[in-house]
């Protein structure tokens, strides 16, 4: 079998990840790397060649690179303000695309490239690793095998250092569209759309910019389905914390820090508050391996399996995220439109 030529268009910190993998993967051949910045392609080049020696075309620019480098597919993992032209001139050279969130802010431009790589029949995957965790799967499977029963109420919580962590163009609206919410909270509200399978019809929502141009702190009051309520919050100041509750009318889940899961049935809510932990049906021997994006892209890559595609998804995170913001600004609920 050829080996997937594969190009990345942004060699910043994002890329690290995504390169550790497909450095390792033998179906797989990184061709090319493009980014403005000489130190993140020298940066890249070398983790590169530490593994595997070969021609690796180098771009200041990725149109030059989707023009000069043969590629089956391409990584773009650029600031969320230029994913749409990047993913979109990639598309039309008929090249799959792994991308990492968001697959860009809006959800029009989402759809249309959603629509765009199905007309193509190219795979289109966005790089939300969380559903790719044993322990999620292992929840994921419980929600749709209905041991759980109807979902009722879900609450949701991803605490980390964001505004220490990041620096630069995560911080200035003009390139990342919005804050910890468009940001990494983008893997949370995807998570929890994810595992629920909710639909959700309404938000309101607050947020605390702590002195930045964007949110630090984000939360928000939404309902689903036929009136149901639960709470999203991305917390950009404080330790990292992820906390992820489902209550369904048969039993529930908790999951913590995607590792630690306590999956209960209605029966066993009984005593003080906390025992139903002694009756936990989760073990590690019921959960699923961990699994990458880039190793499910390249999967689906190599099979032709288009319904992995999960663009989909980002359009519907979008349509979330877009409501909320709209929500912080007029200080009011907000419909999210389907």
């Amino acid at each position: 079998m050829n080996k997937i030529r594969v190009g990345i268009i942004g060699c910043g910190l994002a890329s690290t990840w995504h390169i550790e993998y497909l450095i390792s993967d033998k179906r797989v051949e990184i061709v090319a790397l493009t980014d403005p910045n000489r130190d993140n392609l020298g940066a890249a080049l070398g983790r590169i060649l530490e593994n595997k020696k070969s021609d690796i075309a180098q771009y200041e620019n990725y149109e030059a690179m989707l023009k000069n480098s043969k590629m089956d597919a391409v990584c773009v993992l650029t600031p969320h303000k230029y994913h749409y032209e990047q993913i979109k001139a990639s598309l039309e050279m008929n090249l799959h695309v792994l991308t990492e969130k968001p697959l860009t802010v809006s959800p029009l431009e989402s759809a249309e490239l959603v629509s765009m790589a199905s007309d193509r029949k190219l795979v289109l995957f966005v790089a939300y690793q969380y559903p790719g965790r044993g322990a999620v799967k292992y929840v994921r499977n419980a929600v749709k095998s209905g041991a759980l029963g109807k979902v009722v109420y879900f609450n949701a919580m991803l605490g980390l250092h964001w505004h220490k962590l990041t620096d630069g163009w995560r911080r200035d609206p003009r390139i990342s569209e919005g804050g910890v919410l468009v940001d990494s909270g983008s893997h949370l509200v995807d998570l929890v759309l994810h595992l629920t399978g909710a639909k959700v019809k309404e938000v309101f929502a607050f947020a605390d910019r702590d002195g930045q141009k964007v949110d630090v702190f984000n939360s928000a009051l939404v309902r689903f389905d036929e009136g149901r309520t639960g709470v999203i919050s991305a917390v950009g100041g404080g330790p990292f914390l992820l906390d992820v509750t489902i209550i369904g009318e048969k039993g529930a889940i908790t999951m913590r820090d995607l590792e630690v899961i306590t999956h209960v049935d209605e029966k066993d809510f009984v005593g003080e508050i906390g025992t139903y932990h002694e009756h936990n049906r989760c073990t590690r021997a019921l959960v699923p391996a961990t699994t990458l994006p880039a190793e499910e892209f390249t999967d689906a890559v190599c099979s032709g399996d288009l319904s992995a595609s999960n663009g989909i998804r980002a359009v519907n995170v979008g349509r979330f995220t877009e409501a909320v913001y709209e929500s912080i600004e007029t200080n009011k609920p907000v419909i999210v439109k389907a």
